[in-house]
C-alpha cells in the first residue's frame, strides 16, 4: 500500500497518522515508544523526518503548528481529513506532556528547565569544554537554529505588516504574539550563541560555566533523588507501563548519551562522574535495567542513541 507525503493512502483508504520527528529530538521518542508499547505495527502510521533548524515547513495546512516548532508533532486523521461519515480509531495527540495523578509529578519533574536535556547537551563547565563543543554539533546546532529563527521572525513580522486584523485595545493579534514569542526565542538562543562564538564577556562566560556546573552537580542529582522517591517499581507507577515511563526513559537515555554512555545496562553509570559521585538509588537503577531489555527501547531508543551522542559534543 503506497502512502503520499501527507499520510493519505493513494488508493483512497483511511489516512494514517503522521509523526513529524527528528532523530536528535529527545521528546519525539515518547510517542514512538507509545506506539510500540500500544502494539501498533509500522504499517499503521508514518514517521516523517524534518529538520526545523533548516526552516522546513512540516505542518499541513489544516494543522496550527506549535509556535516554537516543537518536535514531535503527531498529526492524526481529523474531520478535515477523514470526513464526518468516516469512523476512526485515532485521537488527536498534540502534546507529549500529558499525565494524570502521580504520573504528573514525574513528568513535570523531568521537564523542569533546570534538567532539560537539550540544555544539558549545550552546557559547558569550563573553557576546555566550551572549545570542544563550539566546533562540534552543539555549536553547529546553535548556528542553524539562529538562522532558522531569523527566517521565522522575518516571516512573522511580514505577516503582521500584511495583516488586516486590528487588535482590540490591550490585546495582540495572533501574528503579533508570534513575533513576540519568536523574539524571545531568538534572544535566548543568541545569548548562548554569543558565548559559543567568543562574543560574550568573561563575566558572563564564568556565570554560564557556574550555572552549567550546578546543573550537573546539584540540579540533576536532586531530580534523580526525587525520581527515586516517586518511582513505585519496577516501572514508574508499578508493574504497568505508563506515560510517565515513556518520558522518564527518553529523558534518562538522552542524559546517558550526553555523558558518553551506551544504551545498555551499564550506561547509567556514565552519569556518576559528572554528578560529583552521586549514587543512583535502587529504584532508578531497576527502572533503567527493566527498560533496556524492552523491545520498544531496542527499536526506538537504541537506534537514536548514536544521534543523541553526536549532539552531546563530548
Amino acid at each position: 500500500m503506497s502512502v503520499s507525503d501527507n499520510g493519505v493512502t493513494k488508493n483512497g483508504a483511511l489516512p494514517k497518522a503522521i509523526l513529524y520527528s527528528w532523530p536528535t529530538s529527545v521528546w519525539s521518542t515518547v510517542p514512538q515508544l507509545c506506539l510500540h508499547e500500544k502494539g501498533y505495527s509500522s504499517d499503521e502510521y508514518v514517521i516523517k523526518l524534518v529538520d526545523i533548524t533548516k526552516g522546513e515547513n512540516f505542518a499541513p495546512s489544516y494543522l496550527k503548528i506549535n509556535l516554537n516548532g516543537t518536535i514531535p508533532t503527531l498529526v492524526v486523521p481529523t474531520l478535515e481529513t477523514t470526513g464526518n461519515d468516516v469512523d476512526t480509531k485515532y485521537r488527536s495527540l498534540r502534546d507529549t506532556i500529558i499525565g494524570k495523578g502521580i504520573s504528573d509529578e514525574i513528568i513535570n519533574l523531568i521537564h523542569l528547565y533546570t534538567v532539560d536535556p537539550n540544555f544539558v547537551a549545550l552546557a559547558v563547565r569550563d573553557e576546555a569544554e566550551l572549545k570542544q563543543k563550539a566546533t562540534r554539533p552543539p555549536g553547529k546546532s546553535l548556528a542553524q537554529r539562529r538562522q532558522a529563527l531569523r527566517q521565522y521572525l522575518d516571516e512573522a513580522k511580514q505577516a503582521v505588516a500584511n495583516s488586516a486584523v486590528v487588535p482590540k485595545e490591550g490585546s495582540s493579534t495572533w501574528e503579533q504574539k508570534t513575533v513576540n514569542f519568536l523574539e524571545e526565542k531568538f534572544k535566548s538562543n543568541e545569548q548562548i550563541w554569543e558565548l559559543y562564538n567568543g562574543q560574550s564577556g568573561d563575566d558572563k562566560k564564568e556565570q554560564f560555566f557556574e550555572v552549567c556546573r550546578k546543573t550537573w552537580t546539584e540540579s540533576l542529582p536532586n531530580a534523580f533523588s526525587r525520581l527515586e522517591g516517586l518511582i513505585k517499581g519496577p516501572f514508574a507507577l508499578g508493574d504497568q507501563i505508563s506515560l510517565a515511563d515513556l518520558h522518564a526513559i527518553s529523558w534518562l537515555t538522552r542524559l546517558v548519551t550526553i555523558a558518553g554512555g551506551p544504551p545498555d545496562a551499564s550506561g547509567i553509570d556514565s552519569l556518576i562522574p559528572h554528578m560529583s559521585g552521586y549514587k543512583f538509588g535502587p529504584k532508578v537503577r531497576e527502572f533503567w535495567s527493566e527498560w533496556v531489555q524492552r523491545e520498544s527501547f531496542k527499536l526506538v531508543l537504541v537506534p537514536v542513541s548514536g544521534d543523541f551522542e553526536k549532539m552531546s559534543g563530548l
